[in-house]
C-alpha cells in the first residue's frame, strides 16, 4: 500500500463511527468520477476519429462566401 493510501486509512481509523457515513458518500462519488471520466474520455476520443475520417483540403479555388450563398439561395430561394 502506498504512504498516500496508509495515511487516508489511519484518518479513517481515527474518526468516529457517526462520520463514516460522511466518508463513504466522498468516495462513491470519487468513484462515479473516476469511472465517468474514463467514459467521457472513449467517447471523446470517438468523436474524434469520428471527425478525422471527414478531414481534408478544400481546392485552391474554393470560395466559401459563394459556396454559402448559393447554399442559402438553394435552401430558402428568394424570400422576398
Amino acid at each position: 500500500m502506498t504512504r498516500i493510501k496508509e495515511r487516508a486509512v489511519e484518518m479513517i481509523q481515527r474518526m468516529p463511527d457517526d462520520d463514516m457515513l460522511y466518508v463513504i458518500n466522498i468516495l462513491q462519488n470519487l468513484e462515479e468520477m473516476t469511472t465517468k471520466k474514463d467514459v467521457d474520455r472513449k467517447q471523446a476520443m470517438a468523436a474524434y476519429q469520428d471527425l478525422m475520417k471527414y478531414r481534408g483540403r478544400l481546392p485552391e479555388d474554393f470560395e466559401a462566401d459563394k459556396e454559402l450563398a448559393e447554399a442559402r439561395e438553394e435552401k430558402y430561394g428568394s424570400i422576398s
